[in-house]
This record gives C-alpha cells, sequence and structure tokens, in this order.
C-alpha cells in the first residue's frame, strides 16, 4: 500500500507532540464536545473547529488486559475486534502501516464503513503497566487538510495520556510493593498521635481525579476573591466535597454516613461538569471554570516556601492540637519541610530539626505524607492545580510560592 498524506502527518504528530499537561484523567480538549459511556470517551471538534459535511471522532477506549501478548500483538488483534464491531472491513494490507514512536504504537488506513461511507482511520496504543494496555480510535473525513488540524490536538491529548497512565500504574505498584518497607524504616510512632490507615481506603484505580472548581468570594473586605475548591471524583460515580485526609486513608462507606452532605454523584457530557448532591438533591452544573489538577509523580519534591492562599493557617498540616502552625511551608528537595523558617529566603537547617513543626514528606500521586520529628505521621490529599510544580494543594488549601502569594500574583 502506498504511503498516504495522513500517514506521514499522523507520524510527523506523534514524533513532536509529548508536552504534559495539567488534567489528570480524560480530560476534554478545548472547544470540543466530550462524552463519557462505560468507560470510553469520545470526543469531537465543536461547532467552531468542524466543517460542514465534515466528521472527526476520537474515541478513547478504557484500559484492557493484554493477556500476556506482547503490545504489537495485541494493538494487531484489538484493531481486528474494534473493526469488525464497527462494521469495516481491514485490508489485508494495512497491517504493514504499523508504526512505534518510543512508547506509542499506531496503525492508519482508509477503510469503508457498511454504508459504503470513505474514512481516514488511525488507531493508536501504549502499554499502561505490567499486563494493561489502552488503546484509540480516530475516524475522519478523507480530507488531508482537515485531519492534520484535528490531529495534532488528538495526539497531543493521547501522548500526554499515556504519561499521566504510565505515572498512575507507577505509583500503584511502588505504594504496593514498598509498603512493609516503609513501614519497617519510620520511627516509631504513637497511634494516639498518627493516622490509622484504614482497611477500606480507596485504591488508584477507584480515583478518576481531582477536579478544581475556579469560584470567586467576598473577603471580609468586600474584595472579591478567587478559590480553587478541589473535589474527590471516583470512578464508581461518586464525588466527595472539601477533601482533606489522603484518597488512601478514606473509606469511603464510612464517610457517606458520617458526612453526607459531601457527597453527591457525577456525569460528564458535552464539556460540562453535572453535580447532583445526594442528601440535597441539588443540582448544579459547570459549563467551564473547572478543570482537572494533576497527580505527583513518583519521587517528586518540592522547593522552596509557599503561602496558603485560601486560608489564614496550615491547620491542615499541624501535628497535633498544641503543635505551632502558621500560614507558610517550607520545602527542600532533601524530602524535608517545616512550618517555621523566618523570612523563607534561607531557611536555616535548624527549622527542619524542630520538634513539632518539621519533619520529612513523601509524595505518592494524590496523596502526601508528613512525618513529623516528634513521631506523628498524617496523610494529606495533594495534587497540583496549575502548571509547573509551584502550585499545590494539600487537603483542601491551595497554596502559592510565598512572594508571589504576598504581592497577589495569584489573583486573590
Amino acid at each position: 500500500m502506498k504511503a498516504r498524506p495522513y500517514l506521514l502527518i499522523v507520524l510527523s504528530i506523534l514524533v513532536s507532540k509529548t508536552t504534559s499537561f495539567s488534567q489528570v484523567v480524560v480530560p476534554p480538549i478545548s472547544g470540543w464536545d466530550l462524552d463519557e459511556k462505560s468507560g470510553s470517551y469520545t470526543l469531537k471538534p465543536g461547532k467552531a473547529a468542524s466543517l460542514e459535511g465534515k466528521e472527526f471522532l476520537y474515541e478513547i477506549m478504557p484500559i484492557a488486559k493484554s493477556e500476556g501478548q506482547p503490545i504489537e500483538q495485541w494493538f494487531s488483534s484489538a484493531i481486528d475486534k474494534d473493526a469488525t464491531a464497527s462494521g469495516f472491513t481491514l485490508p489485508a494490507t494495512s497491517k504493514k502501516n504499523i508504526t512505534t514512536n518510543q512508547t506509542i504504537i499506531s496503525l492508519s488506513t482508509e477503510l469503508t464503513d457498511k454504508k459504503g461511507k470513505a474514512w481516514y482511520v488511525t488507531y493508536v496504543g501504549y502499554q499502561v503497566g505490567e499486563g494493561d494496555n489502552r488503546m484509540a480510535r480516530i475516524m475522519s473525513s478523507p480530507d488531508v487538510k482537515y485531519y492534520a488540524n484535528n490531529m495534532r490536538p488528538v495526539a497531543e491529548h493521547f501522548g500526554n495520556l499515556n504519561r499521566l497512565d504510565a505515572t498512575a500504574s507507577a505509583n500503584g505498584r511502588y505504594a504496593r510493593n514498598n509498603a512493609h518497607t516503609k513501614q519497617e524504616n519510620r520511627t516509631p510512632i504513637s497511634p494516639a498521635q498518627s493516622e490509622v490507615i484504614p482497611e477500606k481506603g480507596l485504591k488508584t484505580q477507584e480515583i478518576n481525579g481531582i477536579l478544581i472548581h475556579l469560584e470567586y468570594n467576598t473577603n471580609a473586605d468586600g474584595k472579591m476573591v478567587r478559590i480553587y475548591k478541589p473535589y474527590l471524583v471516583l470512578n464508581d460515580g461518586s464525588i466527595y466535597n472539601e477533601p482533606v485526609i489522603s484518597p488512601y486513608s478514606l473509606d469511603v462507606a464510612a464517610s457517606k454516613q458520617k458526612e453526607p452532605k459531601k457527597w453527591g454523584t457525577w456525569k460528564l457530557k458535552n464539556g460540562s461538569f453535572l453535580v447532583e448532591w445526594t442528601a440535597t438533591s441539588e443540582t448544579e452544573k459547570w459549563f467551564k471554570n473547572w478543570f482537572w489538577a494533576t497527580p505527583s509523580q513518583k519521587d517528586e519534591k518540592l522547593d522552596g516556601s509557599f503561602m496558603t492562599v485560601n486560608g489564614a493557617e496550615n491547620s491542615n498540616v499541624k501535628s497535633s492540637e498544641k503543635a505551632y502552625t502558621s500560614k507558610y511551608i517550607y520545602f527542600n528537595k532533601d524530602g524535608q519541610f517545616t512550618l517555621t523558617g523566618g523570612d523563607g529566603t534561607n531557611v536555616a537547617a535548624s527549622e527542619y530539626k524542630k520538634y513539632n513543626e518539621a519533619g520529612t514528606y513523601t509524595l505518592n500521586d494524590y496523596s502526601m505524607e508528613l512525618h513529623f520529628n516528634n513521631g506523628t505521621v498524617i496523610r494529606r490529599m495533594f495534587y497540583f492545580y496549575l502548571q509547573g510544580s509551584t502550585h499545590f494543594g494539600i487537603g483542601n488549601s491551595v497554596y502559592a510560592p510565598k512572594q508571589a502569594a504576598v504581592e497577589g500574583l495569584t489573583g486573590n
């Protein structure tokens, strides 16, 4: 089969588009419609990006088991099954177009559906982790320019979804494989001081993501302030308001009994996020001003002085009821933190040795674990709410670099 222009386009785009973005799960593409059903996500250009008589569909399929097959063999078999189920006849020569670009494998071809309609079709896939794979199908009307314009955001979206899936998978395995090692290396602690991890805490695969809803409130001075409000979104259709503890320490069933007003159900349709709160039956529809936060990466470290931008103090992270707390927190790349640090420009090493106000920290996906020097261990939900690693949330409090927050650069 001769090389086609659209095939060259997708190969060049897959090579160049590998930057990361701030979403955690399958997010909408700006200006595109999105629908979710049974774990599959379908995205298509909105009216502004579409052309009369042209169609473009991008469907991301659920993560599937490889059944012990190499990725190439699984990919080929999965394409056959999908093409048959979709009513296509896949030419035998098309399989010669299967290519790989680092971690992403792809196939582009021309197909005709059962109604005789022609399409440009591209399949892309990757390994999520050991034994798991993900695939997506892109279908376009046979117009090279139209196909190329829409493939650029799709390639970037899928390439970065690959990275996020890989991070989630790696962090999940790391937490399971090293759980006993981490316990053995900890300083002995008092059960009365530290939080107990429940047996029914959430697992990474049960979490859809952390959604940030941008809201506006009026402060005591009458000024309008911007608030980045987090919500924990689960794959079972539940949503949790104002989460604080690490999701891996959250017993969902117990929480729904104890604090029912914080729970609701969610749906995502055409780029709008729909929420119905269970206790009140009130509904909310967020057309805009919402986005997905980003989890931490394995062994990631923070560095610098940070200040809460939606609260006066770090009550979320104090080690005990009588411990010192403030609206500042300081981290270094050696894995240490302290709640005291003077002006924050040059934190003395002695600050990180304070008994009740300092210690070490570890990041694991959507969780931060703080080991105070007094033996207390607390676990809080963690996420990045803007690009980069300088704006993050701990529990339901969000933080920005101290200087930026003081100067009002965060918009508060």
